[in-house]
């Protein structure tokens, strides 16, 4: 359980998440305030099972933004049709995943709260873990393949701004909603130590108004191959596109412009690195990709080499060679609605290809 509090907004919310898949994934989200995130994936990540209140993490988050802000990155222009963004991917992200909308879905749901689809070693999760929470309203999530897929949230930000309704994503390995790994065909877990390859994209399109939401990769470490249910040791959390109006995230939850800085993939990320926020029992460590245009950091195409990630991070003590990478998780923390597609979408491990288009 977390709860989080938003020193602008002055509210203080808890939530409990009860599902046989577990809360929202990050507990992310907006971190907004500095309290104690929860981490577990709703699974999808962190939070576990809070809601919060204006600006917390899963919980509670932070982020708006604004359709007509400028976008970051890559698709973002085209995706939040913003005259003047960037036409071409930040430094390092992949070119266009190509044309991918709902006209293609092969799957629909708009009923199930928990409704969930494999697509080989990931599956697709609903994880609709705050629909009770004010302002959640329906919620269609809907797949052509593990690469083209997307949601349309009508969920609205007026009461408890900042209060994460769900956290619809693909996952690979463990979850923690369930005793270990949902998926026998994931490939996971793996120990550091045997780590060759790690790689992973996402290229996303989201427009609407107004638009708040946290794109965001949740990434684990056990300490043995076989978990349970409760939070990881470890949680790298990925914030890859963060919209969020009220600037705590830009200013604040990723240290702003005088953040510690790291470069993966061509990409500048500011690091915030807790030791209080329960996604990670031992460490969370978060990385906010950069630029900053007003409203909207990060960017919305993004292929990151993610086991130079994880070796940096061996490297200054956070995750061990004995750790096991049991999860990679991949969605959006939806606090008002939108339109969210998934244009291009893929992780590869080991022995894995990296697909081309």
């Amino acid at each position: 359980m977390r709860t989080s509090f938003t020193p602008a907004i002055g509210v203080l919310s808890i939530a409990f998440c009860v599902s046989p898949l577990g809360c929202s994934g990050s507990s992310k989200s907006p971190e907004l305030a500095p309290a104690a995130s929860n981490g577990g994936q709703g699974d999808s990540g962190g939070s576990s099972g809070v809601a919060a209140a204006a600006g917390g993490e899963s919980p509670t988050s932070g982020g708006g933004s604004s359709a007509s802000a400028p976008s970051n990155g890559g698709s973002a222009g085209a995706a939040h049709g913003v005259a003047g963004a960037p036409a071409g991917g930040a430094p390092g992200a992949g070119g266009s995943g190509g044309g991918c909308d709902q006209s293609l879905a092969t799957w629909t749901d708009g009923d199930d709260l928990w409704a969930s689809k494999d697509y080989g070693p990931n599956f697709l999760r609903k994880n609709f873990w705050n629909n009770k929470a004010s302002g959640a309203g329906p919620l269609t999530l809907w797949a052509a393949s593990s690469s083209c897929w997307g949601v349309v949230a009508m969920s609205d930000d007026t009461v408890n701004p900042g209060t994460v309704k769900s956290y619809p994503d693909m996952a690979r390995g463990w979850v923690v909603g369930t005793a270990g790994f949902q998926n026998p065909n994931s490939g996971l877990p793996i120990q550091v130590k045997d780590l060759r390859k790690a790689k992973i994209r996402w290229n996303m399109a989201i427009s609407g108004s107004p638009l708040r939401h946290y794109a965001l990769w949740d990434i684990y470490f056990h300490e043995s191959a076989m978990p349970g249910k409760g939070a990881a040791p470890v949680n790298l959390m990925i914030k890859q596109r963060v919209v969020d109006p009220s600037n705590y995230e830009q200013d604040k939850e990723s240290g702003g412009a005088t953040a510690v800085t790291q470069n993966f993939s061509g990409i500048t990320f500011r690091e915030n690195k807790n030791t209080g926020l329960k996604s990670g029992t031992r460490i969370v460590v978060e990385l906010f990709a950069t630029p900053v245009n007003g409203a909207d950091m990060g960017v919305d195409d993004m292929t990151l080499d993610l086991k130079e990630v994880i070796d940096h991070y061996v490297a200054d003590g956070s995750i061990l060679t004995t750790d096991y990478l049991t999860s990679i998780q991949a969605g959006w923390e939806i606090v008002a609605g939108g339109t969210f597609v998934t244009k291009d979408f893929w992780t590869a491990l080991q022995d894995e290809p990296e697909p081309t288009h």
